[in-house]
């Protein structure tokens, strides 16, 4: 056998070289995903999760808005441009780590202006009321929103400073990696040989990869479905589904270029 391709030799640097890989592409899909307001607003407001939203919505304005007498006759229904208004208004507000979420006071300000308006074509004047209706349900509508996310909340705070972390963590990363693989590079004395045995990092990657993801989706669904109020689920199961399948794909590329590597380097281990 080769001097240079035992892998008793070489394993320890292969697994350093495997983990430092691994947590640099989980991190880096993360920082694009999750960590990311506009990629977040792409999943949130596909048309499943818009019209699940909306039904939502109007659910809890009709406990609040319809129990006032001028505006009871109004239709309070959000529209899908409504509703997307509102998720971006709330993602930026995430994403600028406010520690309250305020969605319900953004349903209510949005709901405000469109009452305003179908008030005046049917010749009320009764926008100091409506007014007043949302600024007295503002608290309430947050209270509610927040108690039916429960812990998810609290997720999102200091987003801003994660990011900051993410990164540094792996600028990091990658410098461990890169001299770890001219270490190998020096130890094994060929290219053919060193590309094989990246070949191999890459698929012990993916293989690692898989594992984490798999020990990171399952608890995160069930604190969906047991903290999370019922009618939310469905639209936190899709975006929760939507970005796992963004680290599904990414690991899969991973795992089929280095199965190609591995495969067409694999005449030069001896």
């Amino acid at each position: 056998m080769s001097k240079s391709l035992s892998y008793n030799r070489h394993g320890f640097t292969l697994f350093l070289l495997s983990i430092c890989l691994m947590l640099i592409v989980f991190l880096g899909i993360t920082m694009t995903t999750v960590l990311n307001g506009n990629y977040v607003k792409k999943v949130v407001s596909s048309d499943e999760n818009i019209s699940l939203i909306r039904s939502y919505s109007n659910q809890k304005l009709s406990r609040l808005v319809n129990s006032y007498s001028s505006v009871s006759s109004i239709s309070t229904d959000l529209s899908k441009h409504d509703i997307k208004k509102i998720i971006n208004t709330s993602v930026d507000e995430m994403y600028d780590d406010d520690s309250k979420l305020t969605i319900g006071s953004s349903i209510l300000d949005t709901i405000g202006g469109n009452l305003k308006k179908a008030s005046k074509k049917q010749g009320l004047n009764i926008d100091a009321e409506i007014n007043q209706t949302v600024s007295v349900n503002k608290n309430l509508m947050n209270q509610m929103i927040q108690d039916d996310l429960g812990p998810i909340n609290n997720l999102s705070i200091a987003i801003k400073k994660v990011r900051g972390i993410v990164k540094v963590t792996i600028i990091v990363l990658a410098i461990i990696f890169v001299l770890l693989a001219i270490r190998l590079r020096a130890k094994v004395g060929s290219n053919m040989i060193f590309f094989h045995h990246i070949g191999t990092v890459g698929i012990c990657t993916s293989i690692l990869l898989s594992i984490l993801l798999a020990f990171i989706y399952f608890p995160i669904q069930n604190l969906i479905s047991s903290n999370i109020e019922y009618n939310l689920h469905d639209v936190l199961y899709n975006v929760l589904n939507g970005i796992f399948l963004s680290y599904i794909s990414i690991v899969f590329m991973v795992l089929i270029l280095s199965v190609i590597d591995w495969g067409s380097t694999m005449k030069y281990k001896y």
